[in-house]
């Protein structure tokens, strides 16, 4: 399990720091160049997990951020007044279609 405690990755960073350092000096005691150290593969593995730690330090920061100032609730909006107090609007009337009117009684 991941550490979620920030004095444990930076004991983590000084560690990774120290290896560096030394993997450096032995490098250098080799005779290569600081151009070089890039593609030894232990010297760059160390570099990398140096820069998970940083984002992990990083990224612990932020959340004590956001836990410290947490986001002030939303006000909930204000409900409509109930649909029985709404008034209803009257309902248009059809006119009535010539062809469909009442037949006049032939015998009046």
């Amino acid at each position: 399990m991941r550490s979620k405690a920030r004095g444990t990755r930076e004991n983590q960073k000084k560690l990774y720091e120290q290896r560096i350092q030394e993997r450096r000096a032995a490098l250098e005691k080799k005779g290569l160049t600081s151009k070089e150290f890039n593609k030894d593969k232990v010297y760059e593995h160390l570099k990398a997990k140096q820069r998970a730690i940083m984002r992990a330090i990083a990224a612990i920061d932020a959340s004590d951020a956001r836990n410290e100032h947490p986001k002030e609730p939303v006000a909930e909006p204000v409900a409509p007044a109930p649909a029985a107090a709404k008034e209803k609007k009257p309902k248009k009337e059809k006119p009535e279609k010539a062809g469909k009117a009442a037949p006049a009684k032939a015998g009046d």
